[in-house]
């Protein structure tokens, strides 16, 4: 019976120095866990289905302003929304996710009470979308390629202070037109 205490004792022992040096015990802190929100949680899951060339940069510029899916309606057009939240140069979720190319509406709302514009992907063009303060706005755009399309503010130093974005296309892509690149030693 001691014998099995002291074994139990010692396994837990082993256990908790295990958990205490492993990088991912610290989320389990209640300070942590408050910041995980929905849209976060939908940015951590999403993060390992970006190629890995391209991951670590969304990782790091968009981790502030979430994720979310667009939702297809009846008609097979996608929809999603953003807003500018009050007095924060962030979009709010920064990234959305497309589950397949085509057309999707984006309905914008400036929030703020500086004026924000969107300068968004489109078929290989820009669409340019003007959103004075407390406005909102609604862009259609044609995505029709899987891919990670960026967006963000042009006016001023916006797009510098975190007000960039992303659209992720999901899809494959004909082998021949694949741009695969070998992986990349990293210092």
């Amino acid at each position: 019976m001691a014998g099995s205490r002291r074994l139990r004792a010692a396994s837990t022992a082993v256990a908790v120095t295990m958990l205490a040096a492993c990088e991912y015990a610290r989320l389990l802190r209640p300070n942590a866990l408050k910041q995980l929100t929905p849209e976060m949680v939908a940015l951590v899951n999403e993060l390992p289905e970006v190629d890995h060339q391209n991951e670590a940069i969304v990782g790091r510029l968009f981790a502030h302003g979430g994720l979310t899916r667009a939702r297809v309606g009846a008609d097979g057009v996608m929809h999603a929304a953003i807003a500018v939240p009050e007095n924060e140069y962030i979009w709010k979720p920064a990234i959305v996710v497309m589950p397949r190319g085509g057309r999707i509406h984006l309905d914008i709302s400036n929030e703020d009470t500086a004026h924000h514009m969107a300068f968004l992907p489109n078929k290989g063009e820009r669409h340019l979308l003007d959103l004075p303060p407390k406005t909102r706005g609604r862009a259609t755009l044609e995505l029709d390629q899987p891919g990670l399309y960026w967006f963000g503010c042009p006016v001023s130093n916006h797009a510098g202070r975190g007000m960039l974005g992303l659209v992720i296309v999901k899809g494959t892509v004909d082998e021949e037109a694949r741009l695969d690149r070998p992986r990349q030693k990293r210092p």
